[in-house]
């Protein structure tokens, strides 16, 4: 691995007069290397690096490594040691920028590790020497020097070849799991007979593959979820994992490198609930003994999955026996949790409660926030939703703007994904995928109804004797309880009521970080009297323009970011569906873009939501059998007429589009098609009275 072809094109650019300029003060160019690795399986381990660094003025020779083989050594407790050993004249650095080097002593190593996991910081580190990069090295003095290093870097470089070789060994486990090739099984539980379904395994973000999965009761879904396959759990784990989450719960999260460390090695997995309102030692025991019920054994709150032998590289039971496993213990955990609801079935654990809880399937003692916009760019641009750069950029801007008010509105057509951003976003900043449950993220569907601030507040019922609280004000408190993490509310749909009548007290408090009163009772206990806005409770609100809805006071505009989203990137969208999906519906593909691409000339062109479902009514259709199924340009005539012209209304501007449509519809369908009828009777009302709308 060298770096000659930049230095090459660098020292060219700066010799032409259009970029010499600009060049004078890059650092490109400024830093050159060349590194021996050793490749094992599919990825390489580095032995020894020589930089050249005009940065620092000095040659580094060194062993290089990323920061996850580090965090597994150190969690292994097998790194300390080796650097203990290293001589003394071995030096270590750590190196969070791209030229920045710093040293860190051997007694400050693990705190500062320690700092970087906690902070969710991955730098890089090098074992190694430094020299003066200044006047000449002879070609002997540098072998010297190379020989010493790798002399002096012996224990280090021997423990992170064995990490690797543990690394491939592991990914090996993984694809045994994630390139299976079941596909359909049946399966039991609670004496009910349902049908699993499982899709292809997917890259889904950085060393991670997921694999769908779906409960069916005859053709009706029950449930779906996803079994992940992490080499590396970037958040959490250094090394593979394998988890299965149901509904955006993990009920199962083990970590399998574990099994290849030993010729032979039995893999149980230990079981914990935390739910906040249910007895969790009764929890625990019930779901033990429904996993025995299953044929699954169990052992105090551990159960048996299978036994691997790394000579053979496989399991003594059938992968998709295990597979099948996993799924149904992991059911059963959603069930006796009450996450899940199985029909003609009632938990035997929940006459007593009524909000449920929350399974501690996270393997991590708390929610860690991190407002780095690259990570969150990162994680948002990982997922299968499409958002442009500019606009994650200006959300995290406008939500991070202001130290102690974050306010920010987000309108757009329907279907644009302006709830899913910000979930996306709120879950990002925890480090959490989009399925992922976030404790920290409220959405709040706003009604028409919400004339005034106990909408938000709630109130105190003199019927009921008691303090009606609401979700708004439940995120209010724990906010105040905990500073320290963000907390977030989407109020969707807001503007279907008056904004200002329901949201008053929250943009004065705000403004004037004055408290709100809620009460003035001395009986009730439980709801503070007064309440602040903490600098720690974000608010996101989405609307929508059109006849049900209210516009926006200046008094509102004037306190938060507005932002538009109506611009959708169906290429990216179509980029995601599976190859099978294209080749299906392609043609009909390109007459809805063609189409789109007329609408929003008008601003009536319509969202991913919308694209989405009319390709997939497309896609059902071409799987019926053929005598049932219509042919394609009647299908495509359908889906038109339900989907996308009943939106369209409007006066003698639209006169040209409706020309426009009516001439393609024609041509794609025939005068006989529902599309064409609808467009030719809303030219006559056009005609007629001067405006128009699909609706009669």
């Amino acid at each position: 691995m060298d770096y000659s072809y930049t230095l090459t094109t660098t020292y060219h650019d700066a010799r032409n007069p259009k970029y010499a300029e600009q060049k004078k003060t890059s650092n490109t160019g400024r830093k050159y290397y060349i590194a021996l690795n050793e490749k094992i399986g599919e990825q390489e381990v580095n032995l020894l690096t020589l930089e050249l660094n005009g940065i620092d003025q000095k040659i580094y020779i060194s062993i290089d490594s990323n920061f996850f083989p580090i965090w597994y050594l150190m969690r292994i407790d097998k790194l300390m040691p080796a650097i203990q050993q290293s001589p003394e004249d071995l030096f270590i650095y750590f190196q969070s920028e791209w030229f920045k080097k710093e040293k860190v002593s051997r007694t400050d190593f693990k705190p500062v590790f320690t700092d970087f996991k906690k902070q969710r910081k991955r730098p890089f580190y090098h074992f190694g020497i430094e020299l003066p990069l200044e006047g000449q090295i002879s070609k002997e003095e540098l072998e010297k020097n190379l020989l010493k290093t790798w002399e002096l870097s012996g224990c280090i470089r021997e423990k992170l070849i064995e990490e690797k070789d543990l690394d491939n060994q592991g990914n090996q486990l993984l694809d045994l799991f994630a390139n299976d090739q079941s596909r359909q099984d049946s399966i039991q539980l609670l004496d009910h007979s349902y049908s699993l379904v499982y899709g292809e395994a997917e890259n889904y973000k950085p060393k991670a593959r997921r694999q769908a999965f779906s409960i069916y009761n005859q053709d009706q879904l029950i449930t779906k979820g996803y079994i992940v396959y992490f080499e590396i759990d970037q958040t959490i784990s250094p090394n593979q994992v394998l988890c299965v989450a149901i509904e955006g719960h993990q009920h199962m999260y083990s970590n399998v490198r574990d099994l290849v460390l030993k010729d032979e090695v039995q893999w149980w997995v230990k079981k914990s609930f935390t739910t906040h309102h249910l007895d969790n030692s009764e929890v625990t025991r019930k779901a033990m003994e429904l996993l025995n019920d299953h044929g699954i054994e169990t052992e105090g709150s551990s159960y048996y999955v299978g036994t691997y032998r790394n000579e053979t590289k496989s399991f003594n039971k059938n992968i998709g026996v295990i597979k099948k496993e996993l799924v149904t213990a992991s059911l059963l955990f959603a069930y006796v949790s009450e996450k899940l609801e199985l029909p003609d079935t009632n938990p035997s654990t929940s006459s007593n409660n009524v909000d449920g809880g929350e399974p501690g399937e996270t393997p991590i003692s708390g929610f860690i926030s991190n407002f780095s916009f690259k990570d969150i760019y990162e994680t948002i641009a990982n997922s299968q939703f499409t958002f442009s750069i500019d606009i994650i950029r200006d959300f995290h801007l406008n939500l991070t703007a202001l130290d102690d008010k974050h306010f920010v509105i987000l309108n757009g057509i329907s279907g644009t994904g302006k709830t899913q951003l910000c979930r996306l976003y709120a879950n990002a900043v925890y480090g959490l995928d989009y399925e992922a449950e976030n404790p920290y993220l409220t959405i709040i569907p706003v009604r028409p109804d919400w004339m005034d601030a106990t909408a938000l507040f709630g109130y105190y019922s003199s019927f009921e004797k008691k303090y009606i609280i609401t979700e708004f004000l439940q995120v209010l408190i724990s906010a105040q309880k905990e500073r320290d993490k963000p907390h977030f509310i989407v109020l969707d749909e807001m503007n279907l009521a008056r904004v200002e009548y329901y949201l008053s007290d929250y943009l004065s408090a705000v403004e004037s970080r004055k408290e709100i009163l809620l009460h003035n009772r001395e009986d009730v206990t439980d709801i503070p009297q007064k309440i602040s806005i903490p600098p720690n409770v974000y608010v996101l609100g989405t609307i929508n323009v059109d006849e049900t809805t209210h516009s926006l006071s200046d008094k509102v505009l004037d306190r938060a970011f507005l932002m538009t989203l109506s611009d959708v990137d169906f290429d990216h969208y179509w980029s995601t569906l599976d190859q099978s999906v294209k080749s299906m519906v392609s043609n009909e593909y390109d007459i809805l873009c063609d189409l789109h691409y007329d609408l929003k000339s008008f601003d009536l062109h319509f969202g991913y939501r919308t694209m989405n479902e009319m390709v997939q009514k497309l896609v059902r259709n071409k799987e019926l059998d053929e005598e049932f199924s219509l042919d394609s340009m009647s299908a495509l005539d359908r889906v038109i007429s339900e989907k996308m012209l009943p939106k369209l209304r409007g006066d003698e501007r639209i006169d040209d589009l409706l020309a426009t449509l009516k001439n393609k519809f024609e041509g794609h369908f025939g005068e006989e098609s529902q599309s064409y009828g609808h467009i030719k009777r809303m030219e006559k009302e056009l005609e007629r009275y001067g405006a128009t709308q699909f609706w009669r």
